[in-house]
């Protein structure tokens, strides 16, 4: 297939020059990206840029430089093979082309749905131990905690299985019905993340419920160069060593790429004491090698995923009050300060394997992905040596999409449409067990529509997904500890939704769409302790499927020096599934007295908002706050769900030295933010209340000029007043153990190329 569309394709090229719109000087090191290609270039040192293999058709082109607002426009490349891009000055960062919001690419004002997007140098700068954190100052995101080392996305208030992660193309799957079970995903591999806030299961399926997150690898350089970095990060507090290397090349359409980064971090420090046995190390390698072509691309990515973190018990001297190691003993400074986990500990290895493709077939397009994983996940509780629990979860998933030829469409409306499945198989290989050995299957198909005005769009969709769930029975010592299990589930979901420009400076929005989620295995089927967690947990066979429909209202301005936005939510959903302790039963086992936790159900209702308002009174001086507000309630009980994160204000004050063109610095950057979370008072009959606090973070950095590269030095800080507090979304709060104390993170980024492209 791939030979035949590649004989029967005329390859085109782009180029052109990209400038000062006001000065007319030549901008060098912009960017010019077509997204649904992967391809693109960086203008070199006379601003001129030029992009080979291009299939001869309309395609959105997205141009943008530091400092300057970006530009996407829609070019035939069937008549257009040059084309210069002016560029103006902007102190409002201009959004740019997203797609994860629909099945279609598009600029943000045109995505019915609320999406953030992330850059990679938020990514990094940020004092954060893992990519979650890095991405919870997000307005509406949060984070559930279990020390330092794990964390879990939050959108809205929803978690666990109801938010998909999207990484190298597919869909991560990794045990993630776990509090205690984080995201196998490098930060450092991240090069833009997207955040769709609301029902995501048109395009899919179940799970995205509460939204996606999609974490989009970096454009692959010009053909003929080669290039990378090594990005490393110290953090104070933990003593964390964080050290990344990448290299990657084009060589004429042939594109890879390699990394490999590496953690280690000793016990994290609250203001009054050193958290025993919470360290960790982790490790990750991945590998890219694929082709650009005028046909499209096809990419295959490769990556292995290695951690060990430790789990603090919580368990304190009842004369003295400080923390006890695994042997019942006041832990020593030596154990404080080692870097190697101790039982209670985690060990999670994933590997993965995904192929992402796009083919042009004249004026349509055919994507297709797929994607192998296997996830090993060993809990060690007694003897260090032997995992107690072990899962083995291997996971396949899939889908496609064709795009209809504009041409062919009716009344130039664009029309996709798809199918996705994932096939799942878990074994239990150790003695200790909390859920069965099951398999899973699902699939589901879609079709999307998108009309397109001359300032508005109105976009709909419909799907149908079939899941099916099957767990073992298993029989130990004549106790039956999991039943035969055999569930069913399906739904029709939809969306339909609009946007409008009301002026150069207005944009509204408006959706309503529908989701699905499946009950996942341990809901179902849960028999055990679950560590890390400090419970036992049941599970209900005769649990529903939960079902969503969301109202999404909001309103923007983008001006010269404000920018506005206020997203408003309303979720309806039926069913709604999570564990409760209120009978005050509990259950001993050799590891001691463990309180019960059964899952329930019932009708529920999520609101909230999000406004974020962006001022520069100067070009320099960049002040923006966020307010993000989420209520959660059991209309069945009237009582407020679990897990949802208080209000919250973020308020933040950065300012940006303008030096001569001649200075070996580059935009030095000072800043101080204030993060007020309030009282969390709305909560489960479980859970504990939390009392709000003000947390004082900062940073600092610059580019600076050694030889022809630009090396990026940063301090960030967080908690600088050493504030002591509890977030409310910690699992370690209900041991009494605080979150983290001051923290200072040194990081520098290098560039590396060893060669050039050839000028256009």
């Amino acid at each position: 297939m791939l030979l035949f569309i590649s004989a029967q394709s005329n390859a085109q090229s782009l180029s052109g020059m990209v400038f000062d719109e006001q000065t007319k000087e030549t901008l060098p090191g912009a960017s010019v990206y077509i997204p649904d290609l992967k391809s693109g270039a960086v203008t070199d040192s006379k601003g001129n840029y030029k992009i080979t293999n291009l299939p001869k058709r309309k395609f959105v082109v997205l141009v943008k430089s530091i400092g300057y607002s970006t530009v996407s426009v829609s070019l035939d490349l069937a008549v257009t093979s040059k084309k210069d891009f002016g560029l103006s000055i902007a102190a409002i960062e201009s959004p740019e082309v997203v797609i994860t919001g629909s099945a279609f690419s598009s600029e943000k004002s045109q995505s019915s749905i609320p999406v953030e997007q992330i850059n990679k140098i938020s990514i990094t700068t940020v004092a954060s131990n893992n990519i979650v954190n890095a991405i919870s100052t997000t307005p509406g995101v949060s984070a559930i905690s279990t020390g330092e080392a794990v964390s879990k996305p939050v959108i809205r208030g929803l978690g666990f299985n109801r938010i998909v992660v999207v990484n190298e193309g597919v869909r991560q799957e990794g045990q993630q019905w776990g509090n205690e079970h984080g995201l196998e995903i490098d930060e450092f591999s991240a090069d833009r993340i997207e955040i769709l806030k609301g029902p995501s299961s048109l395009l899919y399926g179940s799970d995205a419920l509460g939204g996606v997150i999609n974490i989009l690898e970096p454009v692959s350089p010009s053909s003929g160069k080669i290039q990378g970095e090594i990005v490393s990060k110290f953090s104070t507090n933990n003593l964390l060593t964080a050290n990344s290397v990448m290299l990657e090349g084009n060589q004429k359409g042939f594109v890879w790429r390699a990394r490999g980064s590496y953690k280690n971090a000793i016990a994290f420090n609250t203001p009054t004491e050193r958290i025993y046995n919470s360290g960790f190390n982790e490790q990750n390698a991945t590998l890219l090698a694929g082709l650009n072509r005028s046909w499209g691309y096809t990419h295959l990515h490769a990556s292995l995923w290695e951690s060990n973190i430790g789990f603090s018990e919580g368990e304190r001297d009842s004369v003295t009050g400080e923390l006890l190691n695994n042997k019942g003993i006041v832990a020593t400074e030596a154990e404080l300060y080692s870097r190697i986990p101790v039982v209670p500990y985690q060990q999670v290895s994933h590997r993965k394997i995904s192929a992402v493709n796009n083919f042009i077939l004249g004026q349509s397009q055919l994507r297709i992905n797929a994607g192998w994983q296997q996830n090993d996940r060993k809990e060690y509780s007694g003897d260090e040596g032997t995992a107690g629990m072990w899962l083995h979860l291997s996971t396949l998933t899939y889908d496609a999409k064709y795009y209809f030829p504009h041409r062919d469409s009716l009344k130039g409306i664009e029309t996709v449409i798809g199918i996705s499945g994932m096939s799942q198989q878990n074994e239990n290989k150790g003695n200790e067990f909390l859920i069965p050995d099951y398999s899973l299957n699902d699939a589901g198909a879609f079709v999307s529509a998108k009309k397109s005005f001359r300032h508005s769009t109105i976009n709909a969709g419909a799907r149908y997904d079939f899941r099916k769930i099957n767990g073992d029975k298993l029989v130990a010592d004549s106790n039956e500890i999991f039943p035969q299990l055999a569930s069913k589930f399906s739904s029709f979901s939809g969306s339909i939704g609009m946007t409008s420009m009301l002026n150069d400076y207005w944009n509204i929005k408006a959706n309503i769409g529908s989701g699905f989620r499946a009950p996942n295995i341990s809901e179902l089927s849960a028999n055990g302790v679950h560590e890390g967690t400090f419970r036992y947990e049941v599970g209900n066979p005769m649990l529903k499927q939960e079902t969503s429909l969301q109202f999404d209202a909001g309103i923007s301005a983008d001006g010269k020096k404000i920018g506005f936005a206020l997203d408003c939510f309303y979720n309806l959903i039926d069913n709604y599934i999570y564990y409760r302790h209120t009978t005050g039963d509990s259950i001993t086992t050799t590891d001691g007295d463990f309180p019960v936790y059964r899952y329930t159900q019932g009708y529920s209702t999520l609101k909230g908002f999000e406004l974020s308002l962006d001022i520069h009174p100067v070009s320099n001086l960049h002040f923006q706050n966020s307010i993000a507000y989420v209520e959660g309630i059991n209309e069945d009980l009237n009582q407020p769900l679990p897990f949802i994160p208080p209000l919250k204000i973020d308020n933040e004050l950065q300012y940006t030295f303008k030096l001569k063109k001649k200075s070996r610095l580059s935009d030095p950057y000072i800043k101080v933010s204030a993060e007020n979370v309030f009282t969390q008072e709305k909560v489960d009959a479980f859970e504990v209340p939390t009392s709000g606090y003000t947390l004082l973070n900062g940073g600092i950095g610059t580019n600076i000029k050694i030889s022809k590269q630009r090396v990026l030095i940063f301090i960030a800080a967080k908690n600088m007043l050493n504030k002591n507090y509890y977030n409310h979304l910690s699992s370690l709060k209900e041991k009494g153990i605080h979150d983290m104390g001051r923290n200072f993170v040194f990081g520098v980024q290098i560039p590396l190329a060893t060669g050039q492209a050839p000028a256009p």
